[in-house]
């Protein structure tokens, strides 16, 4: 067993995740993968021990997360060899993808770890594939390549002097913290408080009313660098391929959906301080950007408002997600993120290509996306103002064909407005919306949306119900509970919801953590639990006191 050095804080964002995991555990719904094709002499022993290097390097790499204390923890754990899980692959290099893809799925075990997964699938001895496989609760995209990079300096030069780094991940958890602490982001949460007052949830017409599993449909996306050039010129100045994009993406979803208020998250790299850049770990924070597509503007109009709006969330982006969440208490529905139903991502990190390392020539490798984290989502990549990548849709909600449309007038949107920028965007095509119209079409389901608050009696009057009650008033640290109040408007947050499902759990109990973190009182939840009527709790009637040792 390795040994536990540290037990640090975890980030807002590790937390979130972490409560994500408890919803949909043992799924790689937040495993990220990245794959290099390696042609030439390796010597497995070297890249074993350069590996070994830079996990030593990272303390977040060698860090498993557990709840404790009512808190969700960082456990450092001391450097120790990493292994380099090697294999064979009969076939190709196409057989070696489909063989990472499958690695990549396997989930992990966020309270023992390792949370990094190295392999190397050997095709010949000049030809291999290295995956790295990492949650991204240690991880994010820019980590992915400082990982890779640092991986094949190691290899190429172990003796080679990096930056020194003058801070752990660790350390920046603390520094959250402190930034909340201090009201040093009381201004940064008035902004949002004012900018998301009111905001209503994406409601796509699906072409499915259940969502019950995470399978995806991915279809690519490619944006010319022409295009994007183009609106720089008759755009207002400061527009990004990134801002062109969301315009698109905007119109494609205000059409589909026929709403005119709608949130897009976007994905910003957190890494506000010099002293982060050169780190691995979870630093991506999410950007709600708001727009109001209410009076049928022009794409031009649209694309100044995306502008606008996202160089104000900029300027206001030290807030982490997880703590607008809490603060701004939106309206919570189980089976559904709040305030972001939607994320469109444009990544400028590259994975490292190069030649000439001993002979050693590196590629990196495409890996398809095979699980869907919202209903709908883009992930691009900028290169010289092009736009490639792909957009995923939830396979439960949608078809294939649905995916295939919906990518489609992400570009057919494009190419019409730059031929033509002053066209309102009701009079642009939008093949996904133009297909049915939104009466043929029904709209998902909330799964497990609990039934309305009733009135009456507040006692409880049955064993799950005392025994929830005896739960919310431990948790919420409050005298007294009954069972038509609401958990949230209680006191209740997403991590003290998760803790009323494992102290259940313990009590024989177990409860739906889809329905727990969405709006709901007592009596609704101990209607919707699954498992059977605690020892504990039958043993007494609703009116007397706890055995002992009930509530540990």
């Amino acid at each position: 067993m390795t040994e536990d050095l540290y037990v640090l804080p975890a980030s807002f964002g590790q937390k979130r995740l972490w409560l994500l995991e408890q919803v949909q555990p043992d799924t790689p719904l937040y495993t990220m993968a990245a794959a290099l094709h390696l042609r030439g002499p390796l010597d497995t022993e070297a890249l074993n021990r350069a590996l070994t290097a830079v996990v030593e390097r990272h303390e977040v790499l060698r860090t498993v997360l557990r709840l404790a204390g009512g808190d969700v923890v960082q456990v450092v754990r001391a450097p120790a060899p990493v292994a380099l899980e090697v294999s064979t692959v009969d076939g190709d290099v196409a057989a070696a993808v489909a063989r990472a893809e499958e690695l990549a799925a396997i989930p992990f075990d966020l309270a023992e770890g390792p949370l990094l997964r190295c392999h190397l699938l050997r095709l010949s001895a000049r030809e291999h594939v290295l995956l790295n496989v990492v949650h991204h609760t240690v991880a994010d995209g820019w980590s992915m390549g400082v990982l890779l990079n640092e991986l094949i300096t190691r290899y190429a030069d172990p003796a080679a002097e990096l930056p020194e780094l003058t801070v752990q991940y660790a350390d920046y958890s603390v520094w959250q913290q402190e930034q909340l602490d201090s009201g040093e982001l009381n201004d940064q949460v008035e902004y949002w408080r004012t900018e998301l007052d009111g905001v209503q949830a994406l409601r796509l017409p699906a072409d499915h009313t259940t969502r019950a599993t995470s399978g995806a449909h991915t279809v690519p996306v490619r944006v010319p660098a022409a295009v994007v050039r183009q609106f720089r010129l008759v755009g207002p100045n400061g527009v990004t391929a990134a801002m062109v994009a969301m315009a698109a993406y905007a119109t494609m979803l205000s059409r589909w959906s026929r709403q005119t208020d709608l949130v897009v998250g976007i994905p910003v790299a957190g890494r506000s301080e010099v002293e982060l850049e050169p780190l691995v770990g979870f630093f991506v924070n999410t950007l709600p950007i708001r727009l109001d597509l209410s009076d049928n503007p022009t794409f031009l109009d649209l694309l100044t408002q995306v502008r606008d709006r996202c160089l104000r969330a900029y300027a206001n982006a030290d807030v982490p997600f997880e703590l607008l969440v809490e603060e701004l208490k939106p309206e919570r529905r189980a089976g559904r993120l709040p305030l972001v139903q939607t994320m469109l991502a444009i990544n400028n990190t590259s994975l490292p290509s190069a030649t000439g390392i001993q002979g050693l020539t590196i590629e990196p490798l495409p890996l398809s996306t095979a699980t869907a984290q919202f209903d709908i989502s883009a992930d691009l990549a900028e290169d010289q103002d092009a736009l490639t990548g792909t957009l995923t849709l939830a396979a439960d909600l949608f078809t294939a064909d649905s995916a295939t449309l919906a990518a489609k007038s992400l570009t057919t949107i494009l190419r019409t407005a730059v031929a033509s920028p002053s066209t309102r965007l009701t009079d642009l095509p939008c093949p996904i919306a133009d297909a049915r119209p939104l009466a043929d079409a029904p709209l998902p389901q909330d799964p497990a949306s609990p039934p309305a608050a009733e009135a009456g009696d507040p006692s409880p009057r049955t064993p799950v119900e005392l025994l929830l009650t005896r739960l919310w008033s431990e948790i919420l640290e409050v005298d007294t509970v009954n069972v038509h109040q609401e958990f949230y408007a209680s006191g209740g947050n997403s991590l003290r919801a998760v803790r009323v499902v494992m102290r259940a759990r313990e009590m024989g109990v177990e409860l739906p953590v889809d329905l727990v973190l969405g709006e709901h009182t007592i009596r609704q939840l101990a209607r919707g639990q699954l498992g059977g009527t605690p020892a504990a709790a039958r043993s007494q009637a609703p009116g007397e006191d706890a055995a002992p040792g009930l509530l540990v």
